[in-house]
């Protein structure tokens, strides 16, 4: 245990009587834990930066001033360059117009690259990129999306879809990029349009109270979402968003991903917890018990190493495969989004 400290070795012991069985062909695939080498790099909102982390040992190895409040993250499939929304206030209720910019980092020489400006609009927050690498930037107070075609040269939109919601918050959008779901927390809906024709008419499923977390099923049939205050997982058909599936969860809930095998992992964020369930009914099967709650979920495609923000200025390093945290350091304040380099 020379790479964790005690409260550390805690979180791991607490893990390991709740472990449950996972498939046997996937558990194998998977069999040794998370070597722990490479680096990450992770939003840390209160700090107003991006943070470079070694996550063998949690040295922070270097940061990158931003702004006021930087939100979501995301890379390009070759890591060259992130990608992150300047949301500018504490909160979707304080005071004041919030940011007007994405911020590009370089992050193979970790530094600023560039400030896109996307003023009038203001507190952007999602930030998805498809398969074909454009990026996509969701702006909360004028329900817009905005997709780049090549992110990493143009400082100007090629498109702005307008979402038709109430407060634009989260948002998911397909490989191919023909579809993008957004999670609306003041009307209560989720909201499906076509990034690329604003013709299209976006379809529109009340869900609750206030939808946020989403996420698609591996074959892309099935978004998944979280009604945050109402502590409830929906299912929905992708193409309809007719409702398929629903549970109710261990209280307030914030996040929903899928692990490569098709199950969900949710944060619950009253219970200070994470839960497994089955994609088809959306049974609980196993939970994982924090030390605090993990407002940022972060899996690498294809991983099963899931980097877990808490909000006591914590990373959790959470082995899937065995479901048990292996280890976690401390971060600079309010942890979200991360990039593992």
């Amino acid at each position: 245990m020379s790479l964790i400290d005690r409260r550390q070795g805690l979180w791991g012991l607490a893990a390991l009587g709740v472990a449950a069985t996972l498939p046997i062909a996937w558990r194998r695939a998977q069999a040794a834990a998370p070597t722990g080498t490479g680096t990450l790099a992770l939003v840390e909102k209160g700090e107003g930066r991006v943070a470079f982390y070694d996550i063998a040992d949690g040295r922070r190895l270097g940061s990158v001033p931003l702004g006021t409040q930087p939100h979501e993250m995301v890379a390009d499939s070759a890591g060259r360059y992130a990608y992150i929304g300047g949301y500018g206030v504490k909160g979707w209720q304080a005071a004041g117009d919030g940011g007007h910019q994405l911020w590009v980092i370089d992050l193979a020489e970790r530094r600023l690259a560039r400030t896109i400006d996307l003023a009038p609009h203001r507190r952007w927050h999602g930030m998805r990129m498809d398969a074909q690498g454009r990026l996509y930037a969701l702006s909360e107070t004028d329900s817009l999306l905005a997709r780049f075609d090549t992110p990493a040269t143009t400082d100007t939109p090629d498109r702005m879809i307008p979402v038709g919601g109430a407060r634009s918050h989260y948002f998911v959008v397909r490989r191919d990029g023909a579809r993008a779901y957004i999670a609306d927390t003041m009307s209560g809906m989720v909201i499906m349009v076509n990034p690329d024709d604003a013709s299209f008419a976006p379809v529109k499923q009340h869900i609750g109270k206030a939808p946020e977390g989403l996420a698609l099923s591996p074959d892309e049939r099935t978004l998944y979402v979280v009604d945050r205050p109402a502590g409830i997982l929906h299912a929905l058909d992708a193409t309809t968003l007719r409702p398929r599936a629903r549970t109710s969860l261990r209280g307030e809930a914030v996040r929903v991903i899928v692990q490569p095998d098709g199950r969900l992992i949710v944060s619950n964020q009253a219970d200070k917890s994470l839960t497994r369930h089955a994609p088809g009914t959306l049974a609980e099967e196993a939970r994982l018990p924090l030390p605090a709650a993990a407002p940022g979920l972060n899996l690498p495609a294809g991983s099963t190493t899931l980097y877990a923000a808490l909000d006591n200025n914590r990373l959790a390093i959470i082995d899937l495969a065995g479901w048990r945290i292996v280890r976690g350091f401390a971060t600079g304040d309010a942890p979200d989004t991360a990039v593992l380099l």
